[in-house]
């Protein structure tokens, strides 16, 4: 009988392990808190407009380029990939794409970016619908408890698996664990800092008042500048303002209409979230949008715990956004299957 894997979280992390682990025919169940999969790659609709919820671009995807690599074993490169034009930035960096600007980041985050920039049809629903697709995903599972390969939820529900994959958060991770480990590495976990929260306006426009613009924008490593929707004469439908907390929705406003004067008028109104919104929704302490920030290799987690059977994968334990997430569930695949 072949060995049993339950995956904790199906954000990208957990269903991209999901799916390498489907690859080799083994028995796969991820369990998810919310009541669809997905994570930051979650996408709503407000008044007939498809707003992202984390997920706005990606690097990396142009021919022979690293997340196009990854993506290619399973057809993921064949998705609506939509090549944008080079990034604006007024009087400062990319800042979005790292949380602190250490070498790793620099090299493994922002780099890909830096040959091309790509924006996905459909948003992160797109991706997250062909990365369920075969996969064992029960909804509505908030677990509660970690014990000796048993796994309890809130609803009473029971699962048990020769190994156990978290994609949540490592401290969280831990909180639930009833078995002993060690002070040194729990101490250790506590030591780890978390990056900032992000703050995001969602912003439905008015028609026919903004030309779509198919790049991103940076503002003074303050403000980032997305633009959404298109209708069919080319003006914008939506746009998202995403700033580093603490920082106000009007201050996000006030940084878009610096250099887009047309912006206030065109606004008609918006959604915002917060870091307290993330923590609500992802569990992730701070609501911090990229994980544990990494400074020096010692800030790295391997995918194996100090519990033979409890690994980890996720942002937390690697690099963030859609590549470097991808990336972690490489390795914890190959911690869990070796040689492979």
């Amino acid at each position: 009988m072949s060995d049993t894997y339950i995956i904790i979280g199906a954000g990208l992390g957990g269903l991209f392990l999901g799916k390498l682990l489907n690859r080799k025919k083994m028995d796969v169940t991820i369990l998810e808190q919310g009541s669809q999969p997905g994570g930051a790659l979650q996408t709503f609709v407000r008044e007939g407009i498809r707003f992202d919820t984390g997920f706005h671009s990606v690097g990396g995807m142009q021919p022979g380029g690293p997340l196009r690599k990854i993506m290619e074993p399973f057809g993921l490169n064949y998705l609506p990939w939509e090549k944008m034009g080079e990034d604006e930035c007024i009087d400062g960096g990319p800042f979005m794409r790292c949380s602190s600007n250490t070498p790793f980041e620099m090299e493994h985050v922002v780099k890909p970016y830096e040959n091309s920039t790509w924006r996905l049809k459909g948003g992160g629903k797109t991706l997250v619908d062909a990365l369920v697709k075969t996969q064992d995903i029960r909804l509505n599972k908030k677990v509660v408890s970690i014990e000796n390969k048993e796994i309890i939820c809130a609803d009473g529900s029971t699962f048990r698996a020769d190994y156990i994959i978290s994609a949540i958060h490592p401290r969280l991770t831990f909180e639930l664990v009833k078995d002993h480990v060690r002070s040194s590495y729990l101490k250790r976990l506590a030591k780890l800092e978390d990056g900032p929260g992000a703050v995001t306006l969602n912003c439905k426009l008015k028609e026919g008042m903004l030309k779509w613009i198919n790049h991103e924008i940076f503002l003074q490593d303050k403000v980032m500048i997305h633009f959404g929707e298109r209708d069919a004469d080319g003006y914008a439908r939506s746009l998202d303002l995403l700033g580093f907390a603490p920082i106000t929705a009007d201050e996000l406003i006030e940084a878009a209409t610096k250099h887009i004067p047309d912006f206030r008028y065109a606004l008609d109104k918006y959604w915002m979230s917060t870091p307290e919104t993330w923590q609500r929704y992802t569990g992730t302490p701070g609501g911090t949008a990229f994980g544990i920030k990494k400074y020096t290799s010692a800030d790295f987690l391997p995918p194996q715990t100090p519990i033979p059977w409890l690994y980890l994968t996720g942002q937390n334990t690697g690099l963030h956004g859609v590549l470097g997430t991808c990336i972690s569930a490489l390795n914890t695949f190959k911690a869990l299957v070796p040689g492979e």
